[in-house]
């Protein structure tokens, strides 16, 4: 009688980035990561706050890394919300959601906002009107650029 040991090859360890954002964005991720990633083309010689950078797409600061995320038009949440909505499928989507100065914004984690953006001419907004832009904020900032 013949006994065989089999041993499965040790497997790789895979760590998953929990970190809230879009894509392979996230939230406090460095500059570094991020253009290692090819997520941005920023560098700290970019124009800026001293410790700050941001484009259209994305505000990284020094200290806290990746502070705001501005999500691509076609981009919807996980609940559905995309440019287009009105502030009523907003609201329906997170009841949390509270009206500010720009729009719309709810809490989705401790470290996180939805700032649903609205029309710049409008002072308050009503259920019909539409989102414009979204965008994903730490809630702890440094860079100005993140509420931009």
């Amino acid at each position: 009688m013949v006994t065989a040991t089999v041993t499965n090859p040790p497997q790789a360890v895979v760590k998953v980035d929990d970190r809230l954002g879009y894509g392979g964005l996230k939230l406090g991720m460095s500059l570094e990561e991020a253009r290692a990633a090819g997520l941005t083309d920023l560098t700290w010689n970019s124009a800026g706050e001293k410790d700050c950078v941001a484009d259209g797409k994305v505000a990284i600061s020094r200290k806290h890394g990746v502070e705001r995320i501005t999500l691509p038009a076609e981009a919807k949440t996980s609940k559905g919300i995309g440019v287009g909505s009105t502030f009523a499928e907003v609201k329906r989507a997170y009841p949390n959601a509270s009206e500010y100065r720009a729009g719309w914004s709810a809490q989705v984690a401790d470290n996180a906002v939805y700032a649903f953006v609205g029309g710049i001419k409008l002072v308050h907004f009503a259920d019909t009107d539409h989102v414009v832009r979204i965008k994903l904020t730490a809630t702890t900032v440094q860079c100005a650029m993140a509420f931009l």
